[in-house]
């Protein structure tokens, strides 16, 4: 993946994050949680940093 798409696959799962939240399905928000660790954890290997904002709903790392 290139160092442009991580930080924008990491945009997208966190606004369906929300999205699911917002609707209730906490499975869904379970497994987008563990995409978006995933990610992140790419995004450290490639010498990424992402910055991220948290919400009440939101995990703190």
């Amino acid at each position: 993946m290139t160092d442009t798409k991580i930080p924008q696959l990491i945009f997208a799962l966190s606004v369906a994050r929300e999205i699911a939240d917002n609707q209730g399905f906490a499975t869904l928000v379970s497994l987008i949680d563990e995409a978006i660790k995933e990610a992140k954890e790419e995004a450290l290997r490639c010498g990424i940093v992402i910055e991220t904002e948290t919400t009440g709903s939101e995990p703190i790392d």
